[in-house]
């Protein structure tokens, strides 16, 4: 169970610094069937299922924010340097 939960949580990390919301279905299904594949009483599987879903979800919007301020500290950054190459011409 940790391990799908732990799984589950950096994959969605991964995927929401890489990819749109809609890549969540298919990863969704994905974990399920892993799940499902373990064989347990449904209410392990349930209960685990969940939990996985709930902590993909939670490491997206984790992956979204880490990507929204690194992609303003390259731009911040890019445009620093811009500013130093016109100031020193070569």
């Amino acid at each position: 169970m940790i391990y799908f939960f732990t799984i589950g949580t950096i994959v969605g990390i991964l995927l929401g610094l890489r990819f749109k919301v809609f890549v969540l279905v298919p990863a969704t299904l994905i974990i399920a069937c892993a799940i499902i594949a373990t064989g347990h009483g449904a209410k392990a599987i349930a209960i685990t299922m969940l939990a996985t879903i709930a902590l993909l979800q939670v490491g997206y919007v984790l992956g979204c924010v880490v990507r929204m301020y690194a992609n303003a500290y390259m731009r911040e950054r890019m445009a620093s340097r811009r500013q130093l190459s016109r100031s020193h011409p070569a």
